[in-house]
C-alpha cells in the first residue's frame, strides 16, 4: 500500500532585526518565513520553506490547499504540483482572489499562490528523498558533494548612507572565513558614490569577486551607466540592474552596452518567466528562487531550460535547499550565504542541524533529504505574532 499525506502543519515565524539593512530602494527590518511540514500516514515528515509577503496571505492559501492534499501519495509530486498550478488559471482562483474591485486591476494573489506550491513542493522532494533513504542531492543525481558560495551583505548604513568604513570591514571579514565571492549592494547613492564604495572593496580585496545588486533600482540608461562605470572594477556580475517595469528587455539593451556578466531571476514566478530572461536578456547567471515561487520542481525545469542555452544556476538565498538543486544539476554555479546573524538570524537559529559551510563552501552529508532539522524552540520563540 502507497504512503498517504496525513497532515500539512504550517509555521509563519518572523523576526525583527536589531537594525535596518537599505537595500537600492528600500529597507530590511524583518527576517520572515513560513515553514511548511507535511507528514505521511507511517510518520515521515517533509519540510518545506517559503519566502514572501504577505505572509497570512500565503498561509490562507496553503490552509485552503491542504484539505485537497490530505489521502494524496506524496511522491505524486509533479501531478500535485500541476494540480496546484492549474489553480491559477482555473475557475477555482475566484476563492483565492480579492472579493472587492474588479479582479483585473491588481486583486490576484498569483505570487501567493506561487509562493505556497513551493512549500509544498519542497516539503514532498523532502519526504521523497527522505523515503529512498538518500540526501536530496543524491536522490537528484549529484554532479558534486560541496558547492561553492559567496558573501551576501554589503548594504547600506542603518539610515541608508555609504558607511564606507564598516563596508570594507564587512567585506574583509567575509574574505577572511573563506569566501573567495563576495555580494554588495548598488544603486541606492549617486553613481559617484557608488563607484566610490566598490572601489574601496576593490582595493581591499583585491583577489575576490565581487557581485553588485542593484535590486531593480535603474532605468536602461542609467543602468548602462552604471554598468559602464563599474566595469573598470573587475565585478564578476552586475544583479538586477533594471527597474521593475522593462527587466527582460530592458536587461537586454544593458547586456548589449557592457563586458560584465547579469543576474536575474530571483524575483520570477515560473519556467515561463525565466525561458523570457534566458532567451532575450543575455544574463549570465539565473537566480531563481525555489522557496519564492514553485519550489523544488520548477527550479529544476528552469535549470534544465537553462542549461541548454549555457546559463548558469545561482540561486537566490536558502543554500540549506538550493545547495542540493546546484550540487545536482550540472549548470550549477553558485550558492547565496547571508553569514552575518544580524541580518540572517534564522540561517543560525531555525535549525538544529543543516549542511555547514565551510572555508567557502556549503557541504552536503549523508543524511536522508534535506538534512535539517528544525529547531522546535526557535519555531515557538518567533511564531508571527508571538511574544519574544
Amino acid at each position: 500500500m502507497s504512503r498517504r499525506i496525513a497532515e500539512i502543519r504550517l509555521h509563519p515565524i518572523s523576526v525583527p532585526l536589531e537594525r535596518a539593512f537599505w537595500m537600492s530602494l528600500e529597507p530590511y527590518r524583518v527576517a520572515a518565513e513560513i515553514v511548511v511540514e507535511v507528514e505521511t500516514d507511517d510518520g515521515l515528515v517533509g519540510v518545506g520553506q517559503i519566502h514572501g509577503r504577505p505572509q497570512p496571505e500565503i498561509v490562507r492559501i496553503l490552509e485552503a490547499f491542504s484539505p485537497s492534499l490530505v489521502g494524496e501519495d506524496p511522491a505524486d509530486h509533479e501531478r500535485i504540483w500541476d494540480t496546484l498550478f492549474r489553480s491559477t488559471f482555473s475557475r477555482g482562483i475566484a476563492r483565492f482572489e480579492a472579493a472587492d474591485g474588479q479582479p483585473h486591476f491588481g486583486a490576484g494573489s498569483k505570487p501567493q499562490l506561487m509562493a505556497a506550491i513551493a512549500g509544498i513542493d519542497i516539503a514532498l522532494w523532502d519526504v521523497k528523498a527522505r523515503a529512498a533513504g538518500l540526501p536530496l542531492y543524491k536522490l537528484l543525481g549529484a554532479c558534486r558533494s560541496t558547492v561553492a558560495c559567496y558573501a551576501s551583505g554589503g548594504y547600506y548604513g542603518a539610515d541608508g548612507e555609504a558607511d564606507l568604513e564598516g563596508l570594507v570591514a564587512e567585506m574583509a571579514g567575509y574574505a577572511a572565513l573563506g569566501f573567495a565571492a563576495v555580494k554588495m549592494k548598488v544603486g541606492g547613492l549617486s553613481l559617484a558614490e557608488d563607484v566610490a564604495r566598490v572601489r574601496a572593496v576593490r582595493e581591499a580585496l583585491p583577489e575576490v569577486r565581487i557581485m553588485l545588486d542593484a535590486n531593480s533600482a535603474y532605468d536602461v540608461p542609467s543602468a548602462i551607466e552604471a554598468a559602464q562605470a563599474f566595469e573598470p572594477l573587475g565585478i564578476h556580475w552586475f544583479e538586477e540592474p533594471v527597474a521593475w517595469f522593462d527587466p527582460v528587455v530592458g536587461l537586454g539593451r544593458v547586456a548589449a552596452h557592457t563586458s560584465v556578466s547579469l543576474a536575474s531571476g530571483e524575483r520570477e514566478l515560473h519556467r515561463f518567466g525565466c525561458r523570457d530572461l534566458v532567451d532575450h536578456s543575455g544574463i549570465r547567471y539565473l537566480q531563481f528562487d525555489a522557496t519564492r515561487a514553485g519550489g523544488i520542481t520548477e527550479w529544476l525545469r528552469c535549470a534544465a531550460y537553462a542549461g541548454a542555452h549555457g546559463v548558469l544556476m545561482a540561486p537566490h538565498h536558502d543554500p540549506q535547499i538550493h545547495g542540493h538543486l546546484v550540487a545536482a544539476v550540472p549548470n550549477g554555479y553558485v550558492l547565496e550565504v547571508f553569514p552575518n546573524p544580524v541580518r540572517d538570524p534564522l540561517w543560525s537559529e531555525l535549525f538544529v542541524e543543516q549542511p555547514p559551510v565551510v572555508g567557502g563552501e556549503l557541504v552536503l552529508g549523508e543524511a536522508p533529504g534535506l538534512g535539517v532539522t528544525l529547531n522546535r524552540d526557535t519555531l515557538a520563540r518567533y511564531a508571527a505574532g508571538a511574544t519574544r
